[in-house]
């Protein structure tokens, strides 16, 4: 079984960063995310609640193969891909970077291609998966 966990570590003006950790049957893999900030989970202009849901492997017209977290409460649509800034990049998705920079009060993913490509290399043949998304403490 495939497990990962989103946990949110700071939050900007415009957008949180955070952590995600993939665990698999022999390895352990992490990056940086990048998300809207949260405004009671109101579609495209807010990250998503924390808690638990399920991904689903998807082929998204704009984006390519992918996994889409399920079931959220009020919204659909919510994708994992690549893009460097909130809100330019997303609409309530999650970004993935290998790393990421601060300017000001805002946040920046690096290399979120290379993540992206990592991230689906690393569910290569997995269909679902189970994601938790964690407020930092």
């Amino acid at each position: 079984m495939i497990t990962a966990t989103l946990t949110r570590v700071r939050c900007f003006k415009n957008s949180i960063s955070g952590i995600l950790y993939i665990q698999t049957r022999n390895l352990r893999w992490s990056c940086r995310t990048l998300e809207l900030p949260w405004l009671n989970n109101k579609p495209q202009i807010s990250c998503i609640p924390a808690g638990k849901y399920v991904c689903r492997r998807l082929v998204s017209s704009k984006f390519g193969e992918t996994f889409q977290v399920c079931d959220v409460p009020g919204r659909v649509g919510i994708l994992f891909h690549a893009g460097n800034s909130a809100p330019r990049d997303t609409r309530g998705c999650i970004l993935l970077g290998i790393g990421s920079e601060i300017s000001g009060n805002n946040a920046y993913l690096l290399s979120s291609r290379a993540a992206m490509k990592t991230f689906m290399q690393m569910l290569e043949g997995v269909e679902t998966f189970d994601l938790e998304i964690l407020e930092k403490q």
